[in-house]
């Protein structure tokens, strides 16, 4: 059990670390059709998404800016490569996954969370569970044709 918790620190703080220096999708995408600017007040973090949505609702692109803590910042990078591709009933799927992910211990994933359950370490700092979650606010905002979200 303590080999497992040990692996998932690790994983937690490697993954959050290669996307916050690294973030992926970071910019708007040129045929960006919807946006959301997310806050979190506690923090100050601050993440604006935009998506590139068809007709169908089909996410064709989706990219960010923000600043903020590491943690935001690499939630944020994750969710674009997660939602990608994907239409908005998957990607509120998404959200409402990792959501859980970070704040239910007994809470088991589907396989299409695998790529974020780095995020899952969070729970063990729930005073920085806003910071995960806000990008995933944000893109539920969006989607709902909202221009802002918060953790408040």
């Amino acid at each position: 059990m303590s080999d497992t918790l040990g692996e998932l620190k690790t994983l937690y703080q490697e993954t959050i670390l290669e996307h916050s220096k690294r973030p992926r999708n970071f910019g708007k995408p040129a045929g960006a059709t919807v946006k959301a600017r997310g806050y979190n007040p506690l923090c100050g973090d601050q993440v604006t998404l935009w998506l590139e949505l068809d007709s169908q609702r089909h996410i064709h692109a989706v990219g960010f800016e923000g600043k903020g803590c590491a943690l935001c910042l690499a939630s944020a990078s994750m969710l674009t490569e997660a939602v990608k591709d994907k239409d908005e009933g998957e990607a509120r799927a998404l959200a409402e996954g990792l959501r859980r992910l970070c704040t239910e211990a007994d809470y088991r994933p589907v396989a299409a969370l695998e790529p974020l359950l780095a995020l899952s370490g969070v729970r063990n700092y729930p005073v920085r569970v806003k910071c995960a979650t806000l990008p995933w606010h944000t893109l539920t905002a969006a989607l709902d044709g909202k221009g802002e979200a918060t953790t408040e």
